[in-house]
């Protein structure tokens, strides 16, 4: 765990309720009814060039801010890479 991480469920209250989540295959803790551009900040996930799945589904950019996550969300990450 992150300081980051640490210091975000040290801030939590006792009222709030953590869920896990997966991001790309590991278990995370977050604070229920978070939302997908807090959780990309909270654990450092790069924004550039990288698409968001949950559960399968790609998350338009605009709508990270609006898309809360639930108990047992699975998050993928994708990154464009460039080839030739």
């Amino acid at each position: 765990m992150t300081i980051l991480e640490r210091v975000n469920l040290e801030g939590a209250s006792e009222s709030s309720e953590m869920i896990t989540i997966v991001i790309n295959e590991q278990p995370k803790q977050i604070v229920n009814q978070s939302d997908l551009q807090k959780i990309i900040h909270q654990f450092e996930l790069p924004e550039m060039g990288c698409v968001f799945a949950i559960n399968n589904t790609v998350i338009p950019r605009g709508e990270w801010g609006r898309t809360l996550l639930s108990e047992g969300d699975s998050i993928s990450l994708f990154q464009a890479i460039a080839g030739g």
